[in-house]
């Protein structure tokens, strides 16, 4: 039943990328969009979160881990300073980056990388990760609230100070020696946050 749900999702995703109602490349959105956008799916990349369709199929430790790895990666005002060599993430942000992210309720338990204790989930600090970060490519508007489109992800160094949402021409002119890595693409489905008409969930992430 599964697989046959992978085919039926990826054969509807054809035939949205073959009939969109509008489409943009990346040049012809404004720059508000582009960044908008970028931010948005660069919360996944971040956290590598890797290929599924409709997730509502997506394993709960795949939820978890994201909703633990987006809070280390951007809410660090938030953690729980456990001790010297751990943070803690509470539970309830966790549950809460899924809902805004993928409009999906959850009610979070331990993953095999991350373990609930006391409400807490414990993850050892650590410094000097390397950047990634993604751009959206291609924005297809298909009616109804459904768009899809292409997301580049790229990886630079943890002291990349150029703008994230730049071009490779400017990197280079940047920073010659610090230029970000293309390392993936993604074909995605969002749709209309169920909590606010102006943000996106993710549906669909599927890697090219």
């Amino acid at each position: 039943m599964k697989k046959f749900l992978t085919f039926l999702t990826a054969s509807l995703l054809l035939v949205l990328f073959a009939l969109p109602v509008g489409a943009a490349s990346r040049a012809e959105l404004s720059e508000a969009s582009r960044e908008k956008l970028d931010t948005f799916f660069s919360n996944f990349a971040e956290a590598r979160v890797g290929s599924f369709v409709m997730n509502n199929e997506i394993p709960m430790d795949t939820f978890v881990d994201f909703g633990v790895q987006h809070n280390i990666i951007n809410r660090k005002y938030d953690l729980v300073n456990v001790n010297e060599g751990y943070w803690g993430v509470k539970k309830e942000a966790v549950d809460n980056a899924v809902y805004k992210y993928f409009g999906r309720r959850i009610n979070a338990v331990s993953s095999r990388q991350y373990k609930l204790t006391n409400n807490l989930y414990l993850v050892p600090k650590a410094s000097g990760e390397g950047l990634v970060f993604a751009q959206v490519a291609e924005w297809h508007e298909n009616g109804t609230d459904i768009f899809t489109g292409v997301a580049n992800i790229y990886s630079a160094s943890s002291g990349f100070t150029g703008n994230v949402h730049g071009t490779a021409e400017q990197w280079r002119k940047e920073a010659p020696e610090d230029v970000p890595a293309l390392i993936g693409r993604y074909m995605f489905t969002v749709t209309r946050s169920p909590a606010d008409a102006d943000r996106y969930v993710l549906v669909d992430w599927l890697g090219k």
